[in-house]
This record gives structure tokens, C-alpha cells and sequence, in this order.
């Protein structure tokens, strides 16, 4: 009989005290380092977060987006993100080592608050907040060639926060990357392919021939990482090994998802009015005008000698076929709440 007893409690399954694995938890994180990012559960945050969880690094978020996937199974700590609250924003950074700031805004919507200047705001908030937490070290996403786009506001706002933070006395990394690619929610190559699935033809601006780097988001994170280590002040820019011309870039698409389409160059201002048109059915900003003429300039590409490693014509080649089937409207699919 005591077998048998012994035997049933040997094959009874063992609840786990949910108090046990909360406190398993918090003492697992005592002795890591915390590193906060801003935006986790977005893009180019959800890959540093998860490069740092690979180095058993205590990951917290600030964000208020709400209806996406946690891709972390609850490891990523996360507190909400209330630049009016500044004593909240302080006890959200205390404690941390590194602030990786992804946050910034594509659109420039007063009525939305999606609007550069207040991000330039929000930021230096988040950059006083992060001196008075104790944050040793800030690694800020910026943009390549931010001083090359007069009276484009995305970048002249990107320009006055690098110039906020190397006066803050804080340490500092600037990363300017140039045209993002990889992981599985790239807006820009997702929304392009969409065009090319619906659309027997594809206009580029112009005759397509300036130039575009792409990097890919994982040796942007690993970048990122690297700097986060170092306690030098530094300006990079972070691109890709190949640069194309535009036209290649997407013919390189086409290749990728199996279809054949003419493509040909359009006026900037008819391609412009195109996606004017496209935007009121889809609800979103298709291309801006200000997007237009950067790329037109050569913006998306680099003089800098190339850091990351991974190709954008065979990663394109592996993953193209999988992009397009829906449109992806980042700023109607986000949802805000308070935090």
C-alpha cells in the first residue's frame, strides 16, 4: 500500500505556487543589470530587447501601445510611458544602466499628437528624467544624414535631440541608421509589396536611380548593445553592406515574390497625388512629400564605412514572398492608453 501511495504521488502533476514563481522572479533579477527600452513591443526595440534577454540582461519597457503581441512571454518588465508625469517617468528609469530611446513619431499631426516638436519634447523630458533616475549611459536612434534635410521637420527634430542630449552631460551613443530591413513587422517593405501584389505596375520617383542602404534590425540591435557597453561619446552612422539604386531595390522585390511588373519612373508630385488618393481608402499616410524628396536626395544611404553584415538581397530573396498580403497601417492598427 505504500507503494501504491508512493506511486501516486510520484505520477501526480505539481502545481506551481504562483507566489513562488513571482518571488523566483524578482530575485532572479536582483543581480542583472537593467536596461530600459522605450518601444519593446515595437520594431527596432523588440529586437534589442530580445538580443539583451540572450545576454541575461533585466529588460523594462516604457511604452503605451496596447494590442500587440507581447513577443517575450512576460520577461520583458513593463511600465507605461507618461512624459507629462515626471516623477513616474523618474521611478520608471531608477536602477537602469542603459536607456535605449527608439521613440520617436513618422507623422506630423498636431490634432493627433503625433507631431515633431512635441516629440522633441517628450524626449528632452526623457532625457531629464533618465539624469535625475542615475541612467549611466543613453544610446538615441536618430537618422542618417539628420542635417542634410532642411525644412523637413522629421529630421530637423532628430537634429535638435542629438544636440539636447550631447548637452545633457549624460554619456551618450548616436545611431543614426539608414533605411531599416528584416525581423516580421517591417511596414516599409510589407506595405511596398502589397502595391506590387494589387498593382501590375510600380512607379518609382524620378527615373529610381539614387541611392537606398539598407541595414538590418538585428546588427542595428547588436550595434545598439555594443554601445551600451562603452562609456565613450559617440555619432554613427549604421548601415547595411550593399547600396542599390531604388528602382533595384524594388526589382529585387518583384524577384523575391515571384512576379513579374513593369516598373517605371513617375513625377515625384504624381507619385505624391497617388498615394494621396491610395491613403483616403487605406486611412493612412501612404508617402509624404517630405519621404519623397529625401529619398530623392540620397538620404536613405551612407558615406560611412558599412557595420552591419547582414544582406538585404538575400534575406529579400528568403523572406519577399511572405510580405504583402495585407496592408499594414501602423498608426490605425496602434492603440493608446493611459499609462
Amino acid at each position: 500500500m505504500e507503494a501504491g501511495v508512493i506511486a501516486a504521488f510520484a505520477t501526480k502533476p505539481i502545481r506551481a505556487d504562483p507566489w513562488v514563481s513571482c518571488l523566483e522572479r524578482m530575485y532572479a533579477t536582483m543581480d542583472r543589470p537593467l536596461h530600459v527600452v522605450t518601444g519593446a513591443f515595437g520594431y527596432s526595440g523588440r529586437w534589442i530587447a530580445h538580443h539583451l534577454l540572450k545576454d541575461d540582461v533585466h529588460v523594462r519597457t516604457l511604452t503605451n501601445a496596447v494590442g500587440r503581441d507581447d513577443p517575450f512571454d512576460g520577461r520583458v518588465e513593463v511600465h507605461g510611458l507618461d512624459f507629462n508625469d515626471m516623477e513616474r517617468l523618474v521611478d520608471s528609469l531608477r536602477g537602469a544602466e542603459v536607456l535605449y530611446n527608439t521613440y520617436w513619431v513618422r507623422y506630423n499631426k498636431q490634432n493627433k499628437q503625433f507631431a515633431h516638436n512635441t516629440a522633441v519634447e517628450n524626449t528632452q523630458r526623457l532625457f531629464e528624467a533618465a539624469a535625475l533616475a542615475g541612467v549611466k549611459r543613453i544610446i538615441q536612434f536618430s537618422v542618417a544624414n539628420p542635417t542634410k534635410a532642411p525644412n523637413w521637420t522629421y529630421f530637423e527634430g532628430k537634429v535638435e535631440v542629438e544636440r539636447l542630449l550631447k548637452e545633457s552631460g549624460l554619456s551618450y551613443a548616436i545611431l543614426r541608421p539608414t533605411v531599416l530591413f528584416g525581423g516580421h513587422r517591417n511596414v516599409l517593405i510589407n506595405n511596398i509589396a502589397w502595391m506590387l501584389r494589387r498593382f501590375p505596375v510600380f512607379g518609382v520617383f524620378g527615373f529610381g536611380n539614387y541611392p537606398i542602404q539598407p541595414v538590418h534590425v538585428e546588427d542595428v540591435a547588436e550595434v545598439a548593445i555594443a554601445q551600451g557597453k562603452s562609456r565613450e561619446n559617440t555619432v554613427m552612422d549604421v548601415t547595411g553592406p550593399e547600396t542599390f539604386r531604388y528602382k533595384d531595390y524594388i526589382r529585387h522585390m518583384v524577384r523575391a515574390m515571384g512576379l513579374k511588373r513593369l516598373i517605371l519612373p513617375i513625377p515625384p508630385l504624381a507619385g505624391w497625388l497617388f498615394g494621396r488618393v491610395l491613403g483616403v481608402f487605406l486611412q493612412d499616410d501612404v508617402i509624404t512629400r517630405a519621404e519623397i524628396k529625401g529619398l530623392r536626395q540620397g538620404l536613405m544611404a551612407s558615406s560611412a564605412p558599412p557595420v552591419g553584415a547582414r544582406s538585404y538581397s538575400e534575406w529579400i530573396a528568403e523572406h519577399g514572398a511572405s510580405f504583402g498580403k495585407r496592408y499594414q497601417n501602423d498608426l490605425k492598427e496602434r492603440r493608446y492608453k493611459a499609462p
